[in-house]
């Protein structure tokens, strides 16, 4: 599986006998490329893929995140990009190519609504390119750690595509941030970040599971209240 080059890097071209730096171009100047500017068309799953396909399924993964790093997330996306997530994870896990199926790939993107998620993320992602670089090491770049980390981003996509009330905070946010870092940090090899995203997971899951805990004991307390008032009055 080719991994997507997210950060500018240089590489040596010319002649023999000379070299000269070429500039590898980076995911967010890729998506911004692609989905600004005047008349985006609309798209499947399966063309984003195949678009972004130099780059790997992971670099499919962070588009789909975008949109849940802006302050309001566009609404209605974060169940079926996390089931589209759970699949690709799911595929990367078992060591297959990360291709959609029929019902999940032929699903249509409006052109309007990739300009709007590549503009609401693309800030944060060059902000984190900055950071994120090949660092080599023994895990990172092992075998096992890949279906681990995929593991990870798939129990991510879990958390993403719960149907939570719209009452709990950043509720996409969290598991968005701990995806993106996951998946970037897979895709650069980054020994160091890969560390930064298993910590991003744990804090996304414990908070989501608190906050899930508190609205429930919120609603007990309430719903124990009212039967109370209810047979006081009785």
């Amino acid at each position: 599986m080719s991994a997507p080059d997210l950060s500018p890097r240089t590489e040596a071209v010319g002649s023999e006998g000379s070299e000269e730096p070429h500039l590898v171009e980076p995911l967010s100047a890729v998506l911004e490329r692609m989905f600004t500017g005047g008349s985006v068309e609309d798209r499947t799953l399966n063309e984003l893929l195949l678009s972004l396909e130099s780059r790997g399924p992971l670099a499919l993964i962070i588009l789909l995140n975008l949109p849940f790093l802006a302050p309001v997330g566009l609404p209605g996306l974060s169940i079926i990009f996390g089931v589209v997530i759970l699949y690709l994870s799911s595929q990367m896990m078992l060591g297959r190519a990360a291709v959609l199926p029929a019902f999940l790939g032929n699903r249509r993107v409006q052109g309007r609504v990739l300009v709007r998620m590549v503009g609401a993320g693309s800030r944060a992602l060059r902000w984190l390119e900055r950071g994120i670089h090949p660092r080599p090491s023994v895990w990172v770049a092992s075998t096992a750690s890949r279906r681990f980390n995929a593991a990870l981003i798939f129990w991510g996509a879990f958390l993403l595509a719960l149907p939570l009330p719209p009452t709990i905070p950043c509720s996409n946010l969290v598991p968005g941030v701990a995806i993106i870092l996951l998946a970037a940090s897979m895709a650069e090899e980054d020994g160091t970040t890969i560390w930064w995203a298993y910590l991003s997971v744990v804090a996304a899951t414990l908070y989501l599971g608190l906050m899930v805990w508190l609205q429930a004991a919120l609603f007990v307390e309430i719903f124990q209240r009212i039967r109370h008032f209810f047979r006081a009055g009785g």
